[in-house]
């Protein structure tokens, strides 16, 4: 099993928790300061933190497991850096790549996808990095899919699709680093933004590039939704010709 979980840290947690949940989110499981809300491929965690803190806004990389021993024995199997460690929560693998970038992969009981989730949300978790050949590797060793349909060129970024939901993405980046909270939307952009907006949510378009190939009409668009935390969500949408590129 392997599956996109993103870790989102704000001090605005019931607001963002409204906002995933008027993108098309559904509840999972909650507590005193933290929430994780399952899209149709992908799940995404809110965790409380101080407003103006260092965390306050970040996203942190990372995926689920079925059992922690066994991913990081085939991780390791398949050419990547892993080790087991200690948590709160139990053991979890610590994922190193060959640029520094690291990554958890922490144990989960909860496999299946939310029939109720809006089908055309994925949630994407990008990998900055100056090596994308080594980024890919390393995500090809947890178990990482490549993406049949990448939204970009090669070149610029390397997709994969993880087995139970997620994208993850290497894009190139002078520095390694985790990006932000990022989804992917295949429905149609004439739909998504009118429902945004009456909910108080102004989604800008802040571009529009080409995909891999020239092959998405229209190519791909970003929304870009600013957030109480200071940090924006952004959304990656194309028109409803690529949605079943896009899952």
């Amino acid at each position: 099993m392997l599956r996109v979980l993103a870790t989102r840290y704000t001090s605005a947690l019931p607001e963002l928790r409204r906002l995933l949940l008027d993108l098309g989110l559904v509840p999972g499981e909650e507590g005193d300061g933290w929430a994780v809300l399952d899209s149709h491929s992908g799940r995404v965690r809110l965790r409380s933190a101080e407003r103006g803190s260092p965390q306050d806004g970040t996203t942190v990389f990372g995926v689920e497991v079925r059992d922690a021993q066994e991913f990081a024995r085939r991780t390791v199997d398949d050419g990547g850096r892993a080790a087991l460690e200690d948590s709160a929560g139990g053991p979890r693998v610590r994922i190193t790549g060959p640029d520094g970038f690291g990554f958890t992969a922490e144990p989960t009981s909860h496999a299946g996808r939310p029939v109720d989730a809006d089908p055309d949300m994925t949630v994407r978790l990008e990998w900055n990095t100056p090596d994308l050949d080594g980024a890919a590797a390393a995500l090809a060793a947890i178990g990482a899919r490549p993406r049949q349909e990448p939204l970009f060129a090669p070149e610029r970024a390397r997709e994969f699709t993880a087995k139970n939901g997620g994208v993850l993405a290497a894009v190139r980046a002078d520095a390694a680093s985790a990006g932000g909270l990022v989804l992917e939307y295949a429905g149609r952009r004439s739909e998504l933004l009118p429902r945004l907006a009456p909910a108080g949510w102004p989604a800008e378009e802040v571009t529009e590039e080409e995909a891999e190939g020239g092959s998405r009409p229209g190519g791909v668009v970003r929304l870009r939704i600013p957030t109480p935390d200071g940090r924006d969500v952004m959304i990656l949408a194309a028109g409803p010709a690529t949605a079943a590129r896009m899952r």
